[in-house]
């Protein structure tokens, strides 16, 4: 999958389409500077019996900022590709009782994950994402993604006429 540019309007555009639980969370692709990608969600689709955030939404709107920014890059590389999450690790430090804010910056190693996927055709990468409630991490979520690009469909071949 490619976005048709890297642009946020093409990620919302493919999150609401392709993964439709997040239109109902009300995931919204917010900022976008090459290296981190911020998507937000309203605490009202997103609520618990607690009146906090439901932890399965927190889940969702971490693994689906990883799998954001991988898609902007893979577009801004000019692939192919399809992007799953193949595991990680969550940590819940605090409830979250307003607006779901979450963060993913590219790690140090991206250039070297970009180069593999190039090369080789499939690479993983470990990102690290957090929700953020007034800047201060409320969950973390460190995930491995798995990357392969999507081998290009065959033109076919005309056959030529008999007489």
């Amino acid at each position: 999958m490619r976005l048709p540019l890297p642009t946020l309007d093409a990620l919302q555009h493919a999150y609401h389409t392709l993964i439709p639980i997040s239109e109902h969370m009300g995931l919204q692709a917010q900022t976008y500077d090459g290296q981190c990608l911020r998507v937000s969600a309203p605490l009202a689709n997103n609520v618990n019996h607690q009146q906090s955030a439901f932890g399965g939404s927190l889940f969702s709107v971490v693994a689906l900022a990883g799998w954001g920014i991988l898609q902007l890059k893979i577009t801004e590389m000019g692939l192919d590709c399809n992007t799953v999450i193949a595991g990680g690790e969550v940590n819940y430090q605090l409830p979250v009782f307003s607006e779901l804010v979450c963060e993913c910056r590219l790690p140090p190693d991206y250039p070297a994950f970009a180069a593999k996927l190039r090369e080789m055709g499939k690479a993983s990468i470990l990102l690290e994402t957090a929700i953020l409630v007034d800047n201060t991490p409320a969950m973390t979520f460190s995930g491995k993604y798995v990357v392969r690009q999507t081998p290009p469909t065959p033109t076919p071949t005309p056959t030529p006429k008999q007489s």
